[in-house]
């Protein structure tokens, strides 16, 4: 007996597929994802922005304080700086002034610093 011709669309896992195999089946749509782009991508958008400008902030905060640091070890002193001890920076026309001297007022107050274990100078009034 030949064998029976089945249709192109037959499947005999019709009932598991996740879209429908015959022609009467309800038609497949694909899901609206516009929507979830535009959501999720302005939330990704805030999100590296606001990385963005934090890194910034500390890229400009380790810029000032290389600066600060550089004008202190370019600075004229006649002493060994004593870690945890306060130095007040001045500037006297033609070079740096590290000082123990606090309102010193012949000379131009540029700050005053704190001599860390790091031997990096931060500075303790902004």
């Amino acid at each position: 007996m030949p064998d029976k011709k089945l249709p192109d669309s037959y499947s005999p896992d019709a009932n598991i597929l996740p879209y429908g195999s015959n022609l009467s089946a309800p038609p497949i749509t694909l899901p609206d994802v516009k929507g979830f782009k535009q959501e999720f991508g302005l939330q990704a958008s805030n999100r590296l922005s606001a990385r963005y400008e934090e890194i910034k902030k500390q890229y400009e905060d380790l810029l000032s304080v290389a600066k600060d640091n550089q004008m202190i070890y370019s600075a004229k002193y006649n002493f060994v700086p004593k870690v945890g001890q306060t130095y007040h920076l001045y500037w006297t026309g033609e070079e740096y002034l590290l000082s123990l001297i606090e309102n010193w007022n012949r000379f131009e107050y540029i700050g005053s610093f704190l001599h860390t274990t790091d031997s990096v100078w931060e500075r303790i009034n902004k």
